[in-house]
């Protein structure tokens, strides 16, 4: 009668203990805290890597880029499961069209930053600085969703000091001088939109997996700044540019497009 009373209690213990564990086990993945950190940096892709200052570069045409200001609103990143033939890990040509519409502020979500970042290309190149953070489900993330539209007043790092743009509804804002190759001519260069730009979306070069046993990951992404004027007639865009930014005319057209095909992997 004894051993029938300990063998029941022993197979007893034994129910709880693997309940315990069916119930740790089942929820290990559920219960993670995660966290994947966004950040960016300008960074050349033919230009030599410089320190902060005045960005000086020559275009795919030969014709020399001075820098003195150089703006870019990243309103938000999404991190995604599913990467369809939109996205790629560099985009070969330039892009065919822009997104007018303009945005509200969005929303930081699992998966997403929700405030906007204003980067500053005239920082030191390669030194990617924080802009966001996000905790997602646990999954398998192929790709970064990049928005590019304008800063409103709550954006970060928005630039202060006198001279300097109020970023608070503008997307992009360039500021220097060019001079063409063989000494034809040179002029200024200012571009000052608040255009949505046709969102950048980015294949990862590996899967970023987020689990229980690998609950952080982490994007860093590069801005090639020396390819923005690339296949652009920069006499034109002087003129197209004397007095406002309309994103319809074509050499700016050129100048947006360059831009969101700029963004790449560090």
């Amino acid at each position: 009668m004894i051993f029938k009373y300990i063998n029941t209690l022993l197979a007893c213990l034994l129910a709880v203990s693997l309940t315990a564990c069916s119930s740790s086990s089942s929820s290990g993945d559920s219960s993670a805290v995660t966290a994947v950190s966004m950040s960016a940096a300008p960074s050349p892709a033919n230009a030599p890597v410089m320190m902060a200052g005045n960005k000086v570069f020559t275009t795919a045409e030969g014709h020399t880029i001075t820098l003195t200001k150089a703006y870019l609103v990243i309103s938000s990143t999404t991190i995604e499961t599913t990467c369809g033939t939109t996205f790629s890990a560099a985009l070969e040509k330039a892009l065919d069209v822009l997104v007018p519409q303009a945005h509200a502020h969005t929303t930081t979500t699992p998966t997403s930053t929700g405030v906007p970042y204003v980067i500053d290309l005239l920082a030191a190149d390669d030194v990617p600085e924080s802009i966001g953070g996000m905790s997602p489900a646990v999954a398998d993330y192929c790709g970064v969703d990049v928005d590019l539209f304008a800063a409103d007043d709550d954006a970060l790092n928005l630039p202060v000091g006198a001279g300097e743009p109020d970023m608070n509804g503008r997307t992009v804002f360039i500021e220097g001088s060019y001079s063409l190759n063989g000494g034809a001519g040179a002029g200024v260069i200012k571009i000052d939109t608040g255009a949505t730009l046709i969102n950048r979306n980015l294949l990862l070069s590996a899967l970023m997996m987020i689990s229980a046993s690998t609950p952080t990951g982490s994007v860093s992404l590069g801005i090639n700044y020396d390819t923005w004027f690339d296949a652009v007639d920069l006499s034109v865009l002087e003129t197209e540019t004397a007095t406002t930014t309309n994103p319809s005319d074509a050499n700016v057209s050129q100048v947006l497009q360059n831009i969101t095909a700029s963004i790449h992997q560090l």
